[in-house]
């Protein structure tokens, strides 16, 4: 060790200077701590499709650097496409904050790859057999969001959005519109309803109106509204009804023209009070209220006449 242990041995051709050990000390170094402890997150949501690994928001790497510091390395958010048996890596910076991209390279033995593995940072693999990604045991944010599929991305809310579940149970965001009721149907999924939906739901429990345009043959859609009217303007109409509830009221006021003396030619399948359709009022613009109820399959009809 030369006169003190401080000293590095030098004589003739063997050495044991610092200057000559520092190298090859520091390339030990790196091959043993080459697999850097790393901690992975996302921004967005990670996906795999088609052969693609996509990220919608920048990825975000924190690892220790060679000085023994934390160090931040991002991705900006983008896809990279893989090939069989090729894997996605990054190479890691020691600089703090900077900004570094996906690369790709196909397995193979030695230094086929093209790179030496100190800095890089392996996220995972394209299968060739099921084509499926795996992600390297460092990238747990890939192992969940893809793996797992148990996430949805923050930035697909907002205050006219609600999580619910699609088909397979993947978790989804669902846009509800202006005057709509999200609800279940009868063996189906969660979904914003129809009016005509609401009206099952709610058993025709309905006070909206609705005007009719007249016309030679005239089917009345109960589930436009529980009150609909219409005002003549021929002599004769035929009138049919559809879309009502099962134990649904409904009510339809005619308006008779000028002229009065207009007609109605009712479905056969009415039952009225008395046993037989009511005439209505013949006076010019005179205005009937017609109740219909609709209980097992059946339409029951009364009348109120010549309202002034």
């Amino acid at each position: 060790m030369g006169t003190n242990h401080h000293t590095a041995w030098a004589s003739g051709t063997t050495s044991f200077t610092a200057a000559s050990m520092n190298p090859a000390l520091a390339s030990l170094d790196r091959a043993i701590t080459y697999h850097k402890g790393a901690l992975v997150g996302c921004d967005g949501m990670l996906s795999w499709a088609a052969g693609t690994l996509t990220w919608s928001g920048a990825l975000h790497v924190y690892f220790t650097s060679a000085a023994g510091n934390a160090v931040h390395n991002s991705v900006a958010a983008g896809s990279i496409a893989l090939a069989d048996s090729e894997f996605a890596y990054v190479t890691l910076s020691e600089t703090n904050n900077a900004v570094i991209t996906f690369s790709k390279a196909a397995i193979g033995a030695g230094s086929a790859s093209g790179f030496m593995a100190y800095n890089i940072l392996v996220l995972g693999y394209r299968n060739a057999v099921d084509d499926n990604f795996y992600p390297e045991e460092l990238a747990g944010v890939f192992a969940q969001m893809i793996a797992g599929s148990a996430f949805v991305e923050k930035a697909a809310f907002n205050a006219h959005t609600i999580l619910y579940a699609i088909s397979d149970n993947t978790p989804a965001a669902l846009t509800v519109d202006e005057q709509r009721i999200i609800g279940r149907k009868t063996g189906g999924n969660i979904a914003a309803l129809t009016g005509a939906d609401v009206l099952g739901i709610t058993q025709a429990l309905d006070g909206r109106q609705q005007a009719i345009i007249c016309a030679d043959n005239v089917t009345v859609d109960w589930s436009a509204g529980g009150t609909q009217y219409m005002t003549f303007d021929r002599d004769a109409v035929t009138m049919s009804f559809s879309n009502p509830t099962a134990g649904g009221v409904y009510r339809l006021l005619l308006q008779q023209s000028s002229g009065g003396s207009d007609l109605v030619t009712w479905s056969t399948t009415i039952k009225w009070r008395g046993g037989s359709a009511p005439a209505l009022t013949a006076a010019g613009n005179a205005v009937d209220i017609l109740t219909f109820t609709y209980i097992n399959s059946a339409w029951y009809g009364d009348i109120a006449l010549n309202f002034a």
